[in-house]
């Protein structure tokens, strides 16, 4: 069978590792020359986990001492700190999900805080259409843009050939764009023995990525090449930090938690990985979503996360001074419980934080949890009567995250149509 390129990025699944953007098929979407593009801050690292499915973040954050919560979620609410599988006290007003105890120290340290109340005043409720919102930082017709950590990529310079990393199945939408990003579901996978035709697969790239000059010519042969030779230098520095040896600490068993391991391997290896972006689906709990607060499916999502964050924290230590991780989500739940025991798509939600940027907005004390100015949960304060009110705009958290822990001031290109305001999370 004769080997063409798209066969093989179709067929590398098994192997794990393909470039995002796959060249030959988007020569339009080649960049122009990025306008006063300057490097990024050498040696920064920003992780973004989605929690796909729109994340309820009243049981994740709760609003403990709102007394509208309780009655409108008899059956869903978290207790409150004290009492049997109650919440972790935050700040005399928000807790934690009790499953979330393993990141109790890192808001003790300051080292992780909790934007509450955000989201944006256009929200569909529409899974596919907030999830292409979010990615694209675009409002309105998202249909021919770029994910926003390509704008990033397309508007500054990097320090190495690997900037951006998914570990997952496939590349998201918010790494999409004429930037390479590598999609890659473990690097073990990538350490073939030769045996088995490890050599073979970079043969097969290099052969995948010859142009003829007869078929392709001038510009369009020349991002060819260049493409190429990125995609083939981003794999050999990634079979080369899966044959390192992993001395990391034992993670939880849970999907996020291995992919948020990968993440932390290739932080480790100082390959000037930039931006990293991990899955964590399941979050559309629109039937039985807890019992009791411990267990049910929301309860060992909010555990699976809560842990997984601690673990990579552990794992890098003095290293997450350079690193910052940020999780996002569609948008909220409805502030109260349905008839099914769950909660429907609402608008506001909870981002939390975690890294050196946030330790040092809080000028190195410890910080339980930051808001925008709480709206309240009261009939006559919920938006449209059914769902927390946003006070602070997601695009102006994540304007703040490019500028100050990536060092990129393109704001207007990574995020175009918002005005950014500060929200004081990073410094």
């Amino acid at each position: 069978m004769k080997l063409t390129r798209r066969f093989f990025l179709k067929s590398t699944g098994a192997l794990a590792a393909y470039c995002g953007l796959a060249p030959l098929d988007s020569l339009a979407l080649a960049a122009a020359p990025a306008v006063d593009a300057k490097p990024v801050t050498r040696g920064k690292t920003f992780v973004v986990i989605f929690l796909r499915g729109g994340a309820d973040g009243l049981n994740l954050v709760v609003p403990w001492k709102e007394s509208h919560y309780y009655e409108m979620r008899r059956g869903l609410a978290i207790r409150p700190p004290g009492e049997a599988n109650g919440g972790l006290d935050l700040d005399g007003f928000f807790a934690l999900h009790p499953r979330m105890k393993a990141m109790t120290p890192l808001f003790d340290s300051g080292l992780a805080v909790a934007a509450h109340a955000v989201g944006y005043d256009k929200n569909t409720r529409s899974h596919f259409e907030e999830q292409d919102v979010w990615e694209t930082g675009v409002v309105g017709n998202t249909l021919g843009s770029d994910g926003w950590l390509n704008r990033h990529l397309q508007t500054s310079e990097g320090h190495g050939p690997l900037r951006a990393v998914a570990v997952g199945d496939t590349l998201p939408r918010i790494l999409r764009g004429p930037v390479n990003a590598y999609a890659v579901r473990g690097l073990d996978q990538l350490t073939m023995p030769k045996s088995s035709g490890g050599d073979t697969v970079v043969s097969a790239l290099e052969h995948a990525y010859k142009v003829d000059p007869k078929e392709h010519a001038g510009p369009a042969r020349d991002l060819v090449t260049q493409t190429g030779r990125a995609t083939l230098d981003g794999l050999r520095i990634l079979q080369e930090v899966a044959s390192r040896p992993d001395k990391s600490p034992k993670y939880p068993d849970t999907e996020v938690a291995r992919r948020l391991h990968q993440v932390a391997r290739m932080v480790k290896a100082d390959i000037g990985l930039e931006v990293a972006e991990v899955d964590y689906n399941g979050w559309d709990t629109h039937q039985y979503q807890s019992y009791g607060g411990l267990d049910g499916p929301f309860s060992n999502l909010a555990g699976g996360l809560g842990d997984a964050m601690a673990a990579f924290a552990q794992d890098l230590g003095d290293r997450m001074d350079d690193v910052l991780v940020l999780t996002l989500s569609d948008f909220g739940r409805t502030a109260a419980e349905n008839g099914t025991s769950g909660t429907d798509h609402g608008w506001a939600s909870c981002m939390f934080a975690m890294g050196g940027t946030v330790l040092r907005a809080s000028g190195g004390k410890a910080r339980k949890v930051v808001t925008a100015k709480w709206p309240g949960l009261a009939p006559d304060q919920l938006h449209e009567g059914r769902d927390l009110l946003h006070t602070m705009d997601f695009r102006d958290v994540l304007a703040e995250a490019v500028r100050v822990h990536l060092g990129n001031p393109n704001l207007a290109k990574v995020l175009p149509g918002r005005d950014a305001k500060p929200v004081g999370l990073f410094a």
